[in-house]
């Protein structure tokens, strides 16, 4: 066994970390180097440029148009919005050349006005920072005095990562994350009216946001190999630079590694995902009953949503319906209501949320015991991980399984 200082030094000659050094270098983009990457202003700033039909990229109204299909097409076709809904047949029949963007109105990041069509969408934006309290509210509240005859007015919550926001206020705002501008900004450079000059302004963004959203698959591949390969070097790198309280996620990350009943997918610093491998057993059940399409896959797919969130202070395990195929989300949905005495969070909401709707709740650290921690050098917090993580797995993963088993075998 190698000790920490021969193993830096391996690390330091890899051939894989020589390749991540590279990656890591093209993964440099305008917004990096100006240092605005992790700035909301600037991003609200950006998105009012795109939804301007007027602005100098020349796209007229196909940023909000396609702002709009995408929803529609993510979810099945359902009305976008949660009270005064747009609907497709509506939507069709609506033209945005009278587009008024309204930026930080009365501390609003983003108006979309139209005022011949009746019709405003409100974006509050959010890259790293959560909800503000009472502002959601007060945002609806003013828009509802302003507009009080308008057909649509639609909230949407936008954050970089999927958030829970206030629960008055789920029957409300829609909530999506940078996946959805990352898939616009696609179709945006797919255009071929685009010119140069805006072309690479687009790819600069969406390399921003890609990277952000840690979206670059080979670079995933390449930390991950690297950290099972010299993680007791990397350990003592997060040990003595680590300074957000929690020791990060890498010990969690690396049970879920060497975990056997479960399978990682699509994770970042402050979510780790996986899916239990006995959903993988019982998929060809689930087609044969029709409750999935036969061309169903985990490995691409946000429906059976099992996440870590990762915070300074705090971390707590979370069972979703996630978005997706809106026929399957309903049957987990029903199948999640069957068992309430497990699933014991699914009936906090009126109805299915459109997005993401959150159905267990375990936590693994609370803020009170980090706290304690801080003071207290007797309270181990990687121990508490490691013992919740094994009650997860051990006992609340079983009783899901046998929840699954006895529906579909």
């Amino acid at each position: 066994m190698f000790d920490v200082d021969t193993q830096l030094k391996q690390l330091i000659l890899d051939e894989d970390f020589t390749s991540l050094q590279n990656l890591a270098g093209d993964e440099a983009n305008l917004m990096e180097i100006l240092g605005v990457s992790k700035r909301e202003l600037q991003h609200s700033n950006f998105l009012s440029w795109l939804f301007n039909p007027h602005e100098s990229h020349n796209l007229g109204d196909f940023a909000v148009r396609e702002f709009i299909k995408l929803y529609f097409r993510e979810n099945q076709f359902a009305d976008l919005g949660l009270q005064t809904k747009l609907s497709v047949f509506d939507f069709v029949y609506l033209d945005f050349d009278d587009l008024e963007i309204r930026r930080e109105y009365k501390n609003i990041d983003l108006i979309l006005l139209s005022k011949k069509n009746e019709f405003c969408i409100v974006i509050e934006n959010k890259i790293y920072s959560g909800e503000g309290k009472g502002q959601l509210k007060k945002y609806r509240e003013l828009i509802e005095q302003e507009y009080p005859t308008f057909r649509h007015k639609i909230y949407i919550f936008l954050s970089l990562f999927e958030q829970n926001i206030t629960e008055a206020e789920r029957d409300f705002y829609v909530r999506l994350d940078y996946r959805h501008i990352v898939k616009l900004i696609e179709q945006v450079i797919r255009q071929k009216s685009l010119k140069d000059k805006g072309r690479f302004v687009f790819e600069q963004y969406l390399q921003t946001l890609k990277s952000m959203l840690n979206q670059n698959k080979e670079i995933e591949e390449i930390a991950q190999r690297l950290y099972k390969k010299y993680k007791s070097a990397f350990d003592l790198v997060f040990q003595y630079t680590n300074s957000e309280g929690l020791l990060g996620n890498n010990e969690l990350a690396d049970m879920i590694q060497n975990e056997p009943s479960v399978e990682p997918y699509t994770s970042s610093k402050s979510y780790l995902r996986f899916h239990p491998k006995f959903l993988f057993d019982m998929l060809p059940e689930m087609k044969k009953l029709n409750f999935v399409p036969d061309d169903f896959e985990f490995s691409n797919n946000f429906i059976f949503h099992f996440e870590f969130q990762v915070r300074k202070d705090f971390i707590n395990f979370s069972i979703y319906v996630g978005e997706g195929d809106q026929s399957v989300r309903g049957k987990l949905y029903k199948l999640y209501l069957r068992h309430q005495e497990t699933f014991s969070k699914v009936t906090q909401y009126k109805q299915l949320n459109q997005k993401w709707h959150q159905s267990f709740k375990k936590e693994i650290v609370k803020k009170s015991e980090f706290e304690k921690s801080q003071e207290d050098e007797s309270v181990d917090i990687q121990s508490l991980i490691q013992k919740r993580f094994r009650e997860l797995v051990d006992t609340d993963l079983v009783k899901i399984e046998q929840i699954f088993r006895r529906t579909f075998t």
